[in-house]
């Protein structure tokens, strides 16, 4: 059965102002469709206003351990070196993002485990303005967290295994429910992590990639998964399935080196 379609709940007024300049930019994708291993992947889009402003957090911004890209707003996982690379948007309050991670979760794994690929993650949470709570601030601190202690795949997989039933149950609001789920994850209830989850240690990080995601206009929707530029979910001509998506990261990791990348002949030995 597909999730119910996503939709808006009105602002307060003293925020419509600002909603309506930012074109409602910011929406979770909805309703998805998949039969496993097979079956076309579609999202239905919902415009949704939101607000700019978020309660000001003066904290020191504190990156989870080893995170890349520019001012180490994005978490990788699977090989530096990966021939293939997947750029990933998603919130953990979205459910469309819950339903896409349970269709595609293994083939990620898999993929990333042959050295083929690389998944760069923008760990968003934008659900929190739109209809209120804290959820995808403190799943996502969570899971920064998690990520510093070596087990970002293992708990992402159990956190959209266990999603909220939709954008306005805020279930991850209530950090015992994270730190309940952490303990699928052998190693990860450590006192460190219980800490950084407790006090928010990644909150005003999340907060920044937030921010750096509100000033780009390209993403318009989460999940949206980049492969190459384009936004695999967004070619109805090639639903992407597991299938899909294996034939795509093989068919880079089989793709000769460019000259460039190979060292030559005068620069060896």
């Amino acid at each position: 059965m597909p999730h119910p379609s996503t939709r808006a709940l009105p602002l307060p007024a003293r925020e419509r102002g600002q909603a309506a300049v930012l074109q409602a930019r910011r929406r979770p994708r909805g309703r998805w469709t998949a039969a496993v291993l097979a079956a076309l992947v579609v999202a239905v889009t919902v415009t949704i206003a939101v607000q700019s402003n978020r309660t000001a957090d003066n904290r020191a911004v504190i990156p989870p351990r080893g995170a890349t890209g520019d001012d180490q707003l994005l978490i990788s996982v699977g090989p530096s070196d990966a021939p293939a690379v997947l750029t990933v948007y998603e919130d953990l309050r979205c459910p469309g993002c819950a339903q896409i991670e349970g269709l595609l979760h293994p083939t990620i794994n898999r993929l990333q485990d042959e050295g083929k690929l690389r998944v760069d993650y923008h760990v968003l949470s934008f659900v929190d303005r739109i209809v209120s709570g804290t959820g995808s601030r403190y799943a996502a601190n969570a899971l920064a967290a998690a990520h510093d202690a070596g087990k970002f795949r293992e708990y992402h997989d159990v956190l959209y295994s266990h999603p909220p039933a939709s954008e306005t149950v805020d279930t991850f609001g209530d950090k015992a429910v994270l730190l309940d789920l952490a303990r699928k994850v052998a190693g990860l209830s450590t006192p460190q992590f219980t800490t950084a989850v407790k006090e928010g240690t990644h909150d005003a990080w999340i907060n920044q990639v937030q921010h750096r995601f509100d000033q780009q206009s390209r993403i318009q929707g989460t999940p949206a998964l980049i492969f190459n530029g384009q936004d695999l979910l967004k070619d109805p001509a090639h639903p992407l399935t597991p299938e899909r998506l294996s034939e795509l990261v093989d068919k880079e990791a089989s793709a000769p080196k460019s000259p460039a990348a190979q060292p030559s002949e005068a620069s060896e030995g």
